[in-house]
């Protein structure tokens, strides 16, 4: 009996093996196909290889070709099907939102924005009645309101490429991972709300940026930092409700609500913030996932490739990373 024992024990590795090899190559399958077919949608130059199980086995001992290895290019191509979709397609819809306990109870409800929406609103940033500016939206793609209940919520994306402050603020998250360390000690942290606000600054325009006063936090999700502000222009009887976020490479989120703050989080907590952050020029470590499988640009390689000198060495931003 004994003879049997290795044959049965190379018997099962195989199996173990051929189920985690297959599972990776369906994934793969899976993954390939999907971005092929986002690309075609952009006019993007890309095709994903069809390529059977019994081929990827093959391709093992070098008799046929395999699935293309991940690559910088594909990383590119799916940074493009990001950037290519609408912002607010990365918002929830109602079907994200709990349904009512009771019967009765209002639901939640997403719709498009209308001009009329401005008397509740005002005007988007960049839009006063038809003047239109080149910071206005794309309000088909850009924005959506929220109705639930009594409450109404106005939610905008904007996208931008980072600046030097925005590259700089990043190195040393990114220092953290290239040299293995953990990213605890900057998740714990909390920054001031003006460092986030610096960071709104450097990304969007406005007149909501513009009048915005007294920031201070008012909620954390996925590690994107929501400010609430006040609009320095407003009544005092205003009852409208200013939020602000950063992903701090080029996405700002800003959202208007006649809503109470439990309300208010619930949009901010479905919000897609993972691919919203893989969209980004310089993603962020701290937000949702992280970086991905493949780090496209560094802020250092991006701050040498338009002529900025670093601003913090290795030692500088070891020596942050310990007292942050």
């Amino acid at each position: 009996m004994l003879k049997y024992v290795p044959v049965a024990v190379a018997t099962i590795a195989f199996g173990v093996f051929v189920t985690f090899d297959y599972l990776g190559y369906r994934e793969r399958s899976v993954e390939l196909a999907s971005l092929d077919m986002a690309a075609r949608k952009i006019d993007a130059d890309f095709e994903a290889a069809d390529v059977s199980y019994t081929d990827h086995l093959l391709s093992k001992v070098g008799i046929t070709e395999g699935l293309p290895d991940p690559s910088l290019e594909t990383a590119k191509l799916r940074r493009q099907v990001l950037r290519a979709a609408p912002l607010n397609s990365y918002f929830p819809q109602a079907s994200h939102f709990p349904e009512p306990s009771e019967e009765g109870e209002p639901g939640w409800e997403r719709i498009a924005w209308r001009d009329d929406f401005h008397t509740g609103f005002g005007w988007p940033d960049g839009m006063t009645g038809d003047h239109m500016s080149k910071y206005s939206p794309d309000t088909g793609r850009d924005i959506a309101i929220y109705l639930h209940g009594r409450s109404s919520i106005y939610l905008r994306a904007e996208f931008a490429e980072p600046t030097q402050t925005l590259a700089e603020r990043l190195q040393q998250s990114y220092w953290v991972v290239e040299t293995g360390r953990s990213l605890d000690r900057l998740r714990e942290g909390r920054p001031r709300a003006s460092y986030f606000w610096t960071n709104i600054e450097e990304t969007s325009k406005g007149e909501s940026i513009y009048n915005a006063k007294d920031h201070e936090h008012f909620h954390a999700v996925n590690g994107v930092y929501w400010l609430s502000a006040k609009d320095k222009t407003a009544r005092r009887d205003e009852k409208m409700r200013y939020m602000f976020a950063s992903l701090g490479s080029g996405v700002v989120l800003k959202l208007r609500a006649h809503a109470p703050e439990e309300v208010i989080k619930q949009v901010m907590d479905h919000i897609d913030y993972q691919s919203l952050n893989q969209m980004q020029t310089l993603p962020s470590p701290l937000i949702a996932d992280g970086l991905g499988e493949l780090v496209i640009d560094t802020p250092d390689r991006w701050l040498a490739a338009h002529g900025i000198e670093e601003s913090a060495d290795p030692k500088h931003k070891q020596a942050s990373a310990k007292h942050h």
